[in-house]
């Protein structure tokens, strides 16, 4: 569940209304204000991740308080943070001094805290179903999507100093999942990631595409059928970041690019996870341009699985 009792942050209590923890250019917080702006929640005043004063505890009516954790800044790898989030990752939400983790827990928290249409469908279990095993399927593909962003996007500007690793690693003892981060960060800083487990990652996306890509040829407009749902909201924030990183959507999954186009011309996409994040995005996709160009990209490794 997305609610955690007893949070360690003495913070928590204190703040009234909605108050999100996240970063601009993390897909995981982008899910969150996609569904915060699918129900009508605008991004309301700016507060430091980090101020605890009493001015700062106080939400706005219609809105949501924007905390930004930078993971450039590398705010998630703090003291203060990590009693927040256990797990040192983003998003975070709190609702009237209450805490709640996992990006696609909290989309399901605000459907059913908040009017507006339904994200997840009631009423008929075969699409209920549906709609949970494509968001499942996008939960388990999060690593995939670390490995090729790291490895195709960040490519060094990812690393971490010897003074942030040593960070991570004192900070883990107080949560259940860092060992992924530092199984991760410790060869990635290194260079000692092989290429076969990035392209073996590559794979297990390109796979998941084609079968959306398949499932779009009828031309519903969203995944699942008619209307927008949760799996929308994963697999939009993911295909925001691969297309970032240089996938060939146009011509690898053109059904695929067809409803993202649709899902990228919502008011509630732009506001939500584009917003401030356009700047990022655009430098993004000019790293990966670049790469493509000399042959070091995404469509080049892609061409490899059909050798």
């Amino acid at each position: 569940m997305a609610k955690i009792e007893c949070p360690a942050s003495p913070l928590i209590p204190k703040l009234e209304g909605l108050h999100l923890f996240h970063f601009d250019g993390a897909p995981c917080a982008q899910r969150v204000r996609f569904a915060l702006a699918e129900k009508g929640l605008s991004r309301g005043r700016e507060v430091k991740y980090d101020d605890t004063s009493e001015a700062s505890w106080k939400g706005e009516k219609g809105s949501w308080t924007s905390r930004i954790v930078s993971l450039i800044k590398k705010d998630h790898l703090t003291d203060f943070y990590s009693e927040i989030h256990p797990d040192l990752v983003v998003p975070a939400l709190v609702h009237d001094g209450e805490l709640h983790l996992e990006s696609m827990d909290i989309v399901a928290y605000l459907d059913d805290a908040f009017g507006g249409d339904p994200i997840i469908p009631k009423g008929d279990p075969r699409l209920l179903e549906d709609v949970h095993n494509l968001t499942n399927l996008g939960k388990e593909l999060h690593r995939s999507i670390r490995f090729v962003t790291f490895k195709w996007g960040l490519g060094s500007f990812g690393k971490l100093n010897k003074k942030q690793e040593s960070e991570l690693r004192r900070l883990i003892g107080t949560g259940a999942d860092k060992e992924s981060l530092v199984d991760f960060y410790d060869p990635y800083n290194r260079d000692a990631i092989p290429d076969q487990i990035s392209l073996n990652h590559l794979k297990k996306l390109d796979d998941s595409f084609q079968m959306l890509d398949q499932r779009l040829a009828n031309g519903q407009p969203f995944l699942t059928g008619d209307t927008l749902t949760m799996a929308d909201i994963i697999w939009s924030a993911k295909t925001l970041r691969l297309i970032e990183c240089g996938f060939p959507f146009p011509t690898r999954y053109p059904h695929v690019q067809r409803w993202f186009d649709r899902i990228k011309s919502r008011p509630s996409f732009q506001e939500g996870v584009m917003g401030r994040h356009r700047a990022m995005s655009i430098a993004f996709k000019a790293k990966a341009a670049v790469e493509n160009l000399f042959g070091g990209g995404i469509p080049n490794a892609l061409r490899s699985f059909e050798a």
